[in-house]
């Protein structure tokens, strides 16, 4: 029988600074506008190599240093000061870097007193279960999951049908853990081969059964046409923010030309054969005294033309009469609001009225219809709503920045293959997208990019269940009572037995 004769800790590596170095160079390239979807499996790796090699307490504080440089990094490229600014910034700042480093701390002290290839566990075990449950507090929803860097790559992204992000973050860093502890161990394949061959099972089972499930996914028996766009000129630009503030007439003026323009084009497109059009999020910015005429309007558009149209509105009410109102309707082609959603997700920092967090559909001779907003796209547990109340066809207007254009658009499509949805993304300044139920790309529309502001798509009007809308985090919560139980058998295990330390 092989033994696996870990060695003392912390580790004598001389290379251990440099194996540190890497993996903050690395950690650049994780999650944002420079993602490569290798590099977070490789962080990992080098992260834990170097906290193994030093004692708990200073590993924990350099490696916190390092994910505060790295915290700042991205906040400077991404967050505008405009939506986070001081000295709420730099709080966030330093409780993300100390966020990001606890599971290495907690993984260096359980870890080394958990004996053979069940060590393994104990990061992916924690690191999971913490960016779980800090998440789902976090005023930004999970933006900056680990689980986001492998857009793209479609038999993965299977799993969180089944799992949620979770088991993305578990596997990705299950590797890391893997990787590391044979790279401890000594120079015996023995030794070895039963972790490795554990985790090549599992993953390749994962990407497996992710390939058949896009291989037998069924061709859609029907599809309705949607068409959706942005305007640029009469009501965009950062100066309408400043007319909200301070010459409320201006305002109004060019707020009811902006509508004028996405109007006329709601009728070239419906006229062009579009079903469902959908307009951006705050497309419809007005005046409280000026949306009952643009809601009359559209409901005229869509009498007319025969259509189902969302308009999003951003609703000003005079001054100390009430926040804004961030919020999305549905008209049908009887010319009847039959959805309104308010926006739940990032309202703090747009002082808007906060939704009721409660996802309505819309029931059509095509598919059933729902509609969210931009940011709410980023609270899974929210959205998964969306699976069980049988929607088809997801709305989701959104207005994104150049830093996170890309990177927003990806992570609404991991909404997408949770709850087994179409999508259709319609994002001033960012990345609009439509996908079906699997992620697969339908369309896209770079605002930066395009001359030609409009996106058209046939989009499946059946959606398929999943067993994420079913379980919903089923094993996030497993994976935090699993650390739960490695921390009882550390502490057990570390009265009975000391841990292979070297105090040196």
């Amino acid at each position: 029988m092989p033994t696996h004769a870990t060695r003392p800790f912390p580790i004598k590596d001389h290379a251990s600074y440099l194996w540190l170095l890497l993996g903050a160079v690395l950690a650049l390239f994780a999650f944002g506008q420079w993602a490569v979807p290798l590099a977070p499996w490789l962080v990992v790796v080098l992260f834990l190599r170097f906290t193994h090699t030093q004692n708990p307490l200073r590993g924990f504080l350099v490696l916190c240093l390092v994910y505060g440089a790295l915290t700042a990094f991205n906040f400077e490229q991404l967050v505008p000061t405009s939506l986070l600014p001081a000295p709420a910034r730099y709080v966030a700042i330093v409780a993300g870097s100390i966020s990001a480093t606890l599971p290495f701390l907690a993984n260096r002290l359980v870890a080394p007193r958990i004996k053979g290839p069940a060590a393994t566990l104990v990061f992916p075990t924690v690191a999971t279960a913490w960016e779980f449950l800090t998440m789902l507090a976090n005023p930004l929803g999970t933006f900056g999951s680990v689980a986001y860097s492998q857009y793209g790559n479609l038999p993965l992204m299977q799993v969180v049908s089944v799992t949620g992000l979770a088991g993305l973050t578990f596997l990705i860093t299950w590797f890391g853990a893997t990787a590391n502890w044979v790279w401890e161990q000594p120079r015996s394949w023995s030794a070895v081969r039963g972790a490795i061959a554990t985790y090549a099972f599992v993953m390749g089972a994962v990407l497996f059964a992710g390939g058949l499930r896009l291989a037998f996914a069924k061709t859609p028996a029907q599809t309705m046409q949607v068409a959706s766009f942005s305007v640029t000129g009469a009501g965009s630009g950062p100066g309408i923010r400043w007319l909200v503030e301070n010459d409320r007439d201006a305002f109004r003026e060019r707020s009811l030309a902006s509508h004028d323009h996405y109007l006329a084009e709601t009728r070239r497109q419906a006229d062009a054969g579009a079903q469902l059009i959908l307009w951006p999020e705050a497309a419809g910015i007005c005046a409280s005294e000026d949306e009952p005429a643009l809601i009359e309007r559209g409901r005229q558009a869509a009498r007319d033309k025969a259509i189902y149209l969302a308009i999003p509105l951003f609703t000003h009410h005079p001054d100390g009469e009430g926040r804004p109102e961030n919020k999305v309707i549905i008209i049908d082609p009887a010319g009847d609001v039959v959805l309104e959603h308010y926006k739940f997700g990032g309202n703090q920092f747009e002082h808007s009225v906060l939704g009721d967090r409660q996802l309505k559909t819309v029931q059509t001779p095509e598919a059933t219809i729902g509609a969210v907003i931009c940011w709410d796209m980023d609270f899974p547990s929210v959205m998964r709503q969306s699976g069980r109340n049988g929607t088809d066809i997801l709305l989701a207007p959104a207005n994104d920045w150049k830093a996170v254009a890309t990177t927003h658009a990806n992570m609404s499509v991991f909404r997408a293959v949770e709850n087994g949805v179409s999508l259709v993304r319609q994002a001033k300044n960012g990345l609009s997208i439509v996908t079906d139920p699997y992620g697969r790309t339908l369309a896209t529309m770079d605002h930066f990019a395009a001359t030609d502001l409009l996106m058209v798509a046939q989009v499946p009007t059946q959606g398929v269940r999943t067993v994420y809308a079913l379980i919903g985090d089923a094993f996030a919560w497993a994976t935090v009572a699993s650390s739960v139980l490695f921390v009882g058998v550390a502490i057990v295990g570390g009265r009975r037995t000391k841990p292979d330390v070297d105090p040196g």
